[in-house]
């Protein structure tokens, strides 16, 4: 499925009922910033994208319903590109609030947003009208902050910056990139925490989603194991390679971890 362009930046597809991908190509990056609008009785925007893109974003969410009646939107962690727009959306949606982590509400949202933000837990289900999302909590997977959510009645799995993939693709893909997903993850990201990861891929695998919804890069569908594979062989790569690495590193004395002795004040005498 292709991206129906609103102007140079920003794009809007709807990738299943009532789902429609936002996208905006960032070229230093060299990936897509998305974001997800859900219709329905209490419309859900997932990510604001970046303050510089706001214009554009709120015109395209406009060629799909009018942006003034937002009930929600939801950050999945703290970041330009996640919620850099927040701020400007609140201004214009005035019945909009806005949810997050507990984490990212009190050490970040509650300071930064126009109006009070609501602390999500993991496993929590938010009612968005007809619509139920599922929290996952996913720290330190990206953001320390960070949460995932599952659109439960049509198990699509919002992932964050899991999954993402580089360049300015159409909206769905089928083919396999998860080799190249797992090296950009790492080439921006360095290596997450093992168990965190490996918590957060058993968790939105058991979920059984039909689609894979990152915040950069196409939405995965067809066979998704592959992704799940290469991001475990990820984990478990970097986990065997661990204990070589420790044991290269020096031995240290007792002496090493001695406070610095202070000059002796005896001179020898002659």
């Amino acid at each position: 499925m292709a991206d129906h362009a609103t102007d140079r930046r920003t794009a809007i597809a709807e990738v299943a009922p009532g789902i429609h991908r936002l996208s905006s190509y960032h070229e230093p990056w060299r990936s897509s910033i998305n974001g997800y609008l859900l219709t329905g009785t209490e419309p859900t925007l997932i990510s604001t994208g970046m303050r510089s893109h706001f214009d554009d974003t709120w015109n395209a969410i406009a060629r799909v319903l009018d942006p003034s009646t937002l009930r929600w939107i939801v950050i999945l962690h703290f970041e330009a590109d996640e919620c850099g727009a927040l701020n400007e959306f609140l201004a214009r949606a005035p019945h909009a609030e806005t949810l997050a982590s507990m984490r990212a509400a009190m050490a970040s949202l509650a300071d930064f947003a126009v109006r009070p933000v609501r602390g999500v837990g993991d496993g929590e289900a938010i009612a968005a009208g007809e619509r139920t999302l599922r929290v996952i909590d996913a720290p330190y997977v990206h953001a320390w902050d960070g949460i995932m959510l599952v659109e439960e009645r049509t198990q699509i799995a919002f992932t964050g910056d899991l999954f993402l993939q580089p360049g300015h693709l159409d909206a769905i893909i089928r083919d396999d990139r998860s080799s190249l997903s797992v090296q950009l993850y790492r080439t921006f990201y360095g290596t997450p925490p093992e168990v965190p990861l490996q918590r957060v891929l058993d968790r939105v695998e058991a979920s059984a989603p039909t689609l894979l919804a990152p915040g950069h890069g196409s939405v995965l569908a067809g066979n998704l194991a592959p992704y799940y594979r290469a991001y475990r062989q990820s984990v478990s790569a970097l986990a065997a390679l661990r204990p070589l690495a420790e044991g290269t590193r020096p031995r240290r004395s007792v002496d090493d971890d001695a406070s610095p002795r202070a000059p002796s004040l005896n001179r020898e005498r002659d």
